[in-house]
């Protein structure tokens, strides 16, 4: 009731914020009537114009040369090339990051960054929070693609402007808006194991509203037994201009998920079932006082339910997480080489866990509220040089008070050379499974701290004629407070801050367009993740691997003829803290063709795992072999 109540009043006021200020900007953190610079036939996960705008770095729409953060940004151009078949699939191709997936279509997917947890990274969709409370990360198998017009990935501590969670990157998933004119897009594919895939948008701008509904349904047969899945999307935004400076916003979706849970090939789970639903809805309202002067107002509700059957070992449990919330900010210039932004956020999440004979697993219903105000400052201090200091602090009913300083730099040597530095703190608040799970084997600890970290990075931009560029960047991190299940000697695993660890790599990323028809891509990750906490000094951390490379080459013509092959190579990782076992390293190699047949109308095809590799990213959990799938698109 707490939350539900926090939502009505934060919904009241910002209606009548809007009323009062009639006015609005233009979209999601101005990017909306930004057009964006059409990407290489070929789009890469890294950027592949310097000047394409990135929002979620500063929380203001900014080319990525004009940031002194690593940002990579993967264009609608790259995802529809792809044909993935969720979010999860997207940011597998993304230097530095690495995606635990737990199997096919509907399976558990966590991406982590720079060697981080996926609890520390915090994922958004158009600036919304989307990290479950409970469990403190997001399944990206729940975010379809059809609705994404890009996804921006930070690396390094975001907890200066975005809090709890950040602490070793953030992900913003930023929507499509609806298209000027009256426009339906209709893609149907099919492919091995019986999966198949259906989306349908349509949008249009009628006057001062703009609209564009999506809708998609996937199912797939799976891989193993017991791995079948289906899901249903539906999404909605309504975008109202109030006068030339002013715009609403209205955000609102559901997602169903009904999939089989294998489990572990060591312990199977034949008979086991997920059912997943998940609500938002969000409203939004900018208005643009002046020159880079804006006020934008979010508040938003999500509402999640899960729940686990398996009958061979008695379990029913139902988890609902529930996240109301406010975000204001406002952009004020101080003179000519000086932009000030100021906010505050409030969030409550209220969380319910129960089992089949209605038995709360958290020791009955968990509210969290968080209040946070953070500044940033971007200074010019020379023609060359720009400093961005930031701080935040956050404020929580159960552990109370946290600052996040950060200070960020960028100098330009040139139009096309540009050096990049970062210093800053994050961290992760504990979840409240971690503080009140209770069950005959775990006990979650109320008097936990949060995770934190101090990291820095340097690096370089260099960029060649206008599309292509090459982004080399050396990190490093340290983190302590890290949260573990330990046995306590009598069969209990109980949460402890009791690990530390320690983080430095190098991250490169090369997009080129080779010739008119011809572009290339590629990127390499060295990183050296050690455990530093007593017993396991100087082990590798688990799921950490050493050297991950990736490629593509792509091929586009004027007869809309465009083929694509991409291939990845990831190195061993070790599963257990004493480095005694490991997984394997693997390379995979992917293509995909499309022919544009008339004007609108298209037919394709993609090709995944081609050399057919036996390979696993989450030990015991085996993922797809070769697989194939073909479909058509029209636009009309």
């Amino acid at each position: 009731m707490k939350a539900s109540r926090q939502t009505i009043v934060g919904t009241i006021g910002i209606v009548l914020a809007s009323g009062i200020l009639t006015g609005n900007l233009a979209q999601e953190a101005g990017a909306a009537k930004e057009p964006l610079e059409p990407s290489a036939p070929v789009a890469t996960q890294s950027v592949s114009e310097a000047d394409t705008i990135v929002i979620t770095a500063t929380r203001i729409p900014q080319s990525v040369r004009d940031v002194g953060v690593s940002v990579s940004v993967v264009p609608r151009e790259r995802i529809e090339e792809m044909n993935a078949q969720n979010v999860a699939e997207v940011l597998a191709e993304v230097a530095d990051a690495r995606v635990n997936s737990y199997g096919s279509m509907g399976a558990q997917s966590e991406i982590t960054l720079r060697g981080s947890s996926a609890k520390q990274v915090l994922v958004m969709v158009d600036g919304r929070k989307v990290n479950l409370p409970s469990m403190g990360m997001a399944d990206l198998s729940m975010f379809p693609v059809d609705q994404v017009e890009r996804i921006e990935v930070i690396r390094g501590p975001g907890s200066v402007l975005y809090g709890a969670g950040a602490l070793a990157g953030v992900v913003n998933i930023v929507t499509r808006d609806p298209p000027e004119k009256m426009q339906t897009d209709v893609s149907a594919s099919y492919g091995t194991k019986n999966t198949h895939m259906l989306q349908l948008d349509n949008g249009a701008q009628i006057g001062n509203l703009g609209y564009l509904i999506t809708a998609s349904q996937n199912a797939s047969d799976g891989w193993r037994e017991n791995s079948a899945c289906e899901g249903y999307h539906v999404s909605g935004k309504l975008a109202y201009d109030l006068n030339l400076e002013s715009r609403l916003t209205l955000n609102s979706g559901f997602s169903r998920q009904n999939k089989g849970v294998p489990g572990s090939i060591n312990w199977p789970t034949p008979d086991a079932k997920q059912y997943e639903r998940q609500y938002w809805v969000d409203l939004t309202h900018k208005y643009e006082f002046d020159t880079k002067t804006w006020l934008t107002s979010k508040a938003f509700l999500n509402q999640n339910w899960q729940e686990y059957k398996d009958p061979d070992s008695l379990t029913d449990d139902l988890s609902r997480n529930q996240t109301a919330g406010l975000d204001i900010q406002q952009t004020l210039p101080a003179g000519e080489k000086q932009l000030l932004l100021g906010g505050i956020y409030l969030e409550n999440d209220a969380v319910t866990i129960k089992n089949a004979e209605e038995v709360s697993r958290i020791g009955g219903n968990r509210d969290l509220f968080t209040g946070a105000g953070f500044v940033q400052d971007e200074i010019e201090l020379l023609e060359q040089l720009t400093v961005t200091p930031g701080l935040r602090c956050d404020i929580q009913s159960k552990w109370g008070a946290e600052l996040s300083p950060k200070l960020s730099g960028l100098y330009k040597i040139t139009d096309m050379t540009g050096l990049k530095a970062s210093i800053g703190r994050g961290f992760r608040a504990p979840t409240v499974n971690e503080l009140y799970w209770r069950d005959d084997y775990t006990e979650g600890n109320p008097d936990l701290k949060p995770e934190e970290s101090f990291s820095y990075d340097a690096g370089i931009q260099q960029q060649f004629g206008k599309k292509s560029m090459l982004q080399i960047s050396l990190f490093q991190s340290h983190m302590k407070n890290l949260i573990a299940w330990f046995d306590d000697g009598k069969g209990i695993y109980k949460a402890q801050n009791v690990n530390d660890a320690f983080l430095q790599g190098v991250e490169t990323e090369l997009s080129a367009q080779l010739t008119e028809e011809i572009s290339g891509a590629v990127n390499y990750t060295l990183l050296n993740a050690q455990d530093t906490s007593g017993t396991y000094e100087d082990k590798t951390l688990t799921y950490r691997p050493k050297n991950k490379v990736g490629g593509r080459l792509g091929y586009q013509n004027a007869w809309g003829l465009k083929l694509n092959l991409n291939a990845e190579y990831t190195d061993s990782v070790y599963t257990d803290r004493a480095n005694t076992k490991e997984l394997g390293g693997f390379m995979t190699l992917g293509a995909y063709a499309a022919q544009t047949l008339v004007k609108g109308v298209e037919i394709f095809a993609r090709g995944n795992n081609l050399l057919n590799k036996q390979y696993q990213l989450v030990n015991g959990y085996p993922m797809p072999g070769f697989s194939v799938m073909g479909g058509v698109k029209a636009t009309f």
